[in-house]
């Protein structure tokens, strides 16, 4: 027996007694849903796949895609449903509030005026702050994305901001994030995991564009191969 055989070996004794993992993740993004639209795919995009960890970040269409704002009641709603389901169907979740954004470039694609009775910064805290008081309610963990971006000052216009601008990508964005960005993103997901030692058989990212990212950018795909480091 060769001994790059024997660690393989060992390991595949031990998922026999259930001691050692072998990761897997699904991206279940979809750009420009609503937690309404995961609502309606969570049987079919999520608990048909039996996972054992469900990764859930929405919000950012709901509260700033003017093309149909959700109320943050009805937001808050349809959150608290996601998260049963799920939890009822077995899985364990891990909510994660999704970044801040930059107006200046969001009104480069959605006209500033729909916004006037709450600017799209100040609605992005307010989901903040919902997920925050689910997760305390429903005592499941919570990685405060929002917040991490804000404090170490990654979510403005400068060029090391992971949110996609003109100094960093070329691209008047404001709301996406940069492939450091979907890095960073896995980055924290993986230690959320490993921390609540969770069990990471089977990982569903379950959202909107900022989870599905690009081909070749996404941080489920990142996550993916953190997990099996």
């Amino acid at each position: 027996m060769t001994k790059a055989l024997l660690p393989l070996l060992i390991c595949c004794a031990l998922r026999q007694f259930g001691t050692c993992q072998a990761a897997e993740v699904i991206n279940a993004g979809v750009g420009g849903h609503r937690s309404s639209q995961l609502l309606k795919r969570v049987d079919r995009d999520v608990l048909s796949k039996q996972p054992t960890v469900v990764v859930l970040m929405v919000g950012t269409n709901d509260r700033l895609n003017s093309g149909g704002f959700i109320d943050i009641n009805t937001y808050c709603r349809n959150v608290e449903t996601l998260v049963d389901k799920i939890q009822a169907g077995g899985a364990k979740v891990v909510l994660m509030t999704p970044p801040t954004c930059i107006p200046e470039l969001l009104f480069t694609r959605h006209d500033a005026k729909k916004y006037a009775d709450q600017s799209p910064v100040e609605r992005m805290k307010e989901v903040r702050q919902v997920l925050l008081k689910i997760a305390r309610a429903k005592q499941i963990p919570v990685i405060d994305f929002h917040d991490y971006l804000i404090d170490h000052k990654i979510a403005d216009d400068s060029k090391t901001s992971v949110i996609r601008n003109p100094a960093n990508s070329g691209i008047k964005d404001g709301v996406h994030l940069t492939p450091a960005g979907y890095q960073l993103l896995a980055r924290l997901v993986a230690e959320k995991l490993k921390a609540e030692q969770l069990d990471v058989t089977k990982v569903i990212c379950f959202g909107d564009s900022l989870t599905k990212g690009s081909k070749n950018a996404n941080y489920p795909s990142y996550l993916d191969e953190l997990l099996k480091q």
